[in-house]
């Protein structure tokens, strides 16, 4: 019979099916029951079984970021706005010089500011600014977006003041054409390029055919109501596209483009991009940090807000780090840098978020396959309206013709188009500002859907600053001071934080390390290695057990008492204890609590022993806790999970982690400023090293699929009502683009900023 390890490490029986040893999670895939009692279900062969025979590859998630790499914003998927042949070349230079012949909106590289041509408004076309959808620093009317409303707005007035006036018809309908032709212009264009480039017939051409008809068929007034409320509905589109470029926008200007670099005793300003990694940069009280970097001289309080979320400054001295972008508060810093300006968080927090836009939602994928054959069908519809009553029933052609009409253009899909991506848009860059960075809305969408969050102990849930509280002298052949030395001798090759607070202690107590030498890490055990031609270890209690060491079980819990037990021996015996304790984080409590209301099963998964992994999992009240557990065992706990709960998210630090993180539903890498590895694997990075923000993450996931739920509703019911009063004949063309199209597109980007003003749960 296979092995069959129990996660507990009082038992000794290696085929145990003890229900209570796996916290009643059984292995068998097909089992539904929480609390499972059934011992034939805890065969570990059950899940290996599933492992092999199972592509859990649509699970993992990680990818290389390249952070050279912009990506254009596009909320609308229609085909006047998904322009194939839009080829717009962008110099990564930043020089800005941009070829208006050639536009690509599908163009994976291009730079953040946003073209002025036609189809994509950016916003940096021109050093006068020309092509900017509202150009920062002019009167409103100076924009000519807003020029076109306003003269087509007159024209539209003018020409009903005329037909209330008894003037000549011509003079009339030319009003009202000059008035459609300035409005539809533009949308004429896209019509154009919809249908001659890409055979494809957009919201523009119905549009246009709507226009045309309307004069033809003798309602000039209708035909200049269409192409002027179409043009202002599409403004606001680009203008919700257009706040969402600047949010991002905004965050590059965070931070500053020249900074004071230390040249011997004198300082010199320089562009950020000119400074080289290993200057010296100032930084005086007021002054945004340049540069990424490492405070060498000064301390001062630092506004992290725009990386990290955190309303709070942080206190920093010596060694810290430091971000491109944040505020020093009061003191005076020498900064030595550490990253290229290119490179600086900031950057990545950047490029992640326009990113962010290639991982979509299922909602919307369904949205836009759902368009691609609506706009079709309601074209038929309006045929059908237009002929078959005429002819087979003998009705009037002009009146069926216009109810046809009214029935085109309310069938235009841009506002059930953008009901999705802008509500996504708002959730992501919202979530940017509280120090949450979301991948893609795919992840927005499936957080909902978590039913259970697996935790790693040692700085998630606790804050991982870990230090050494007590040494133990077994061997009295070796003093405390020996203890430490060995100790901290193995544990200066390791990175873990425990041996980082081992480390630590020895320095403070001036206590020098060995020559080591055959160092070897056993995963999840431990460190052997030779120290000054003789072999000794540092280990857990996993490394012992079933050793010939002379310990006792009931030995090592009187030392443990909720702390991590670490084992110094040699060849023959062990010689000593040293224990470490962690600080439980002030709100994990609260986390939890949160957690659990909302009906989410958590999970504590820990490779320490089992009674520091009970004290801590009964302090904050953690529903499961697995504990003395080896790396391959957090992934297969996982797929447990998953089996039995549904969709799982874990929370790691992106390191230790990566595996699980990159296999979980959704991976949240805790404290990822500053750690590309955590940023990489996970789909949810947390900039600040802080799990306060998991509550949020929900709350938002929540609210952004209620709200984007309710827009697709509203655009459904709405157009589904003007399209049966239209038939009917109770509403007039005007109103149906009025309200089917303009009135609909206001209220679904009104509705969607209102996930911009979820708040954290916990605060």
């Amino acid at each position: 019979m296979e092995e069959n390890r129990c996660y507990d490490p009082d038992c000794g029986d290696e085929n145990c099916r003890n229900p209570e040893h796996y916290n009643h999670i059984c292995f068998d895939p097909e089992c539904n029951e929480v609390k499972c009692e059934n011992s034939d279900h805890y065969n570990q062969q059950l899940l290996r079984n599933y492992q092999e025979n199972t592509d859990l590859s649509v699970h993992d998630h990680s990818e290389k970021i390249d952070y050279d790499k912009d990506v254009d914003i596009s909320l609308c998927g229609c085909p006047d706005c998904a322009d194939d042949d839009h080829d717009h070349d962008h110099d990564h230079e930043h020089d800005h010089e941009h070829d208006h012949d050639h536009h690509d909106h599908n163009d994976k590289d291009v730079d953040i500011s946003l073209c002025g041509c036609p189809d994509c408004a950016d916003d940096d076309d021109d050093d006068d600014d020309d092509g900017e959808l509202l150009a920062e620093g002019k009167p409103l009317i100076a924009n000519r977006p807003i020029q076109i409303i306003v003269a087509s707005a007159i024209l539209f007035v003018l020409g009903h003041v005329f037909e209330f006036l008894s003037f000549d018809t011509t003079i009339i309908t030319a009003t009202y054409m000059l008035g459609a032709v300035i409005a539809g212009y533009e949308i004429a264009i896209l019509a154009y390029k919809s249908l001659v480039k890409k055979h494809t017939i957009g919201p523009a051409m119905l549009m246009c055919i709507a226009c045309v008809a309307s004069f033809i068929i003798g309602h000039p007034e209708e035909g200049a109501a269409v192409t002027f409320l179409y043009y202002i509905a599409e403004f606001l589109e680009d203008y919700s596209e257009f706040r969402a470029r600047r949010s991002i926008k905004s965050l590059v200007e965070i931070a500053p483009d020249t900074a004071r670099v230390k040249v011997g005793d004198a300082e010199e300003i320089k562009n950020v991009d000119e400074v080289d990694i290993g200057e010296t940069v100032i930084v005086k009280p007021g002054d945004k940090v340049p540069l990424d970097g490492e405070i060498i001289s000064g301390s001062s309080s630092i506004n992290q807000a725009s990386i990290t979320g955190e309303s709070v400054p942080v206190l920093k001295g010596v060694g810290d780090e430091v971000f491109s972008g944040t505020v020093n508060e009061d003191g005076y810093l020498e900064v030595k840098v550490t990253t290229a300006a290119k490179d600086s968080m900031i950057s990545k927090i950047v490029t992640l978020v326009k990113s962010s836009q290639l991982n979509r939602s299922e909602t919307e994928t369904l949205v836009e396959k759902v368009a691609k054959y609506y706009t079709p069908v309601m074209m038929v519809a309006a045929i059908c309206v237009a002929l078959i009553p005429p002819l087979a029933l003998g009705q009037n052609l002009t009146d069926w013709v216009y109810k046809a009409l009214s029935l085109l253009v309310i069938s235009c899909p841009c506002a059930f188009l953008i009901s999705t991506p802008v509500g996504m848009v708002s959730a992501i860059t919202s979530a940017t500002r509280n120090g949450v960075i979301i991948k893609g809305s795919t992840y927005v969408e499936e957080m909902r859907n978590i039913k259970a969050v697996i935790f790693d102990k040692t700085g998630t849930l606790t804050e991982g600053k870990l230090k050494l509280s007590d040494v133990k002298v077994l061997d009295e052949s070796y003093s405390k001071e020996d203890i430490v030395r060995i100790a901290a001798s193995l544990e200066s090759e390791s990175s873990h934080p425990i041996a980082q607070a081992v480390v630590d202690y020895a320095n403070d107590e001036n206590i020098s390390s060995g020559n080591v030498e055959e160092f070897k890490n056993v995963p999840g055990k431990g460190i052997v290695a030779n120290i000054d031609g003789e072999q000794y270890y540092a280990a857990n209690e996993s490394l012992i057990d079933g050793s010939s060491f002379d310990i006792s079980r009931d030995e090592i819990n009187s030392y443990a008492e909720g702390k991590t037990v670490i084992f110094i021996g040699n060849a023959r015996n062990v010689i000593g204890i040293i224990t470490v304790s962690d600080k439980i984080r002030d709100n994990a409590s609260e986390v939890i609590e949160d957690l659990k209301g909302q009906g989410v099963q958590t999970i504590m998964l820990t490779g320490d022993n089992k009674l520091a992994a009970k004290s801590v999992a009964s302090e904050i009240g953690i529903d499961y806790v697995y504990s003395d557990l080896l790396p391959q065992d957090k992934l297969n706990l996982l797929d447990t999970v998953r089996n039995k709960f549904g969709d799982v998210a874990m929370v790691g630090d992106g390191i230790n982690d990566a595996p699980a993180l990159a296999r979980a539903n959704i991976g949240i890498a805790m404290g990822a400023a500053g750690s590309d590895v955590a940023i990489e694997t996970a789909d949810v990075a947390l900039m600040q090293d802080d799990i306060s923000k998991l509550p949020y993450l929900f709350a938002l996931s929540h609210k952004t699929m209620g709200i984007i739920k309710q827009n697709i509703s509203l655009a459904i019911t709405i157009k589904l009502l003007c399209a049966v009063l239209a038939i009917v004949g109770i509403i007039t063309l005007m109103m149906s683009v009025g309200v089917g199209d303009l009135g609909l597109t206001l209220l679904v980007i009104l509705n969607s900023f209102r996930i911009g003003m979820v708040k954290d749960p916990l605060f």
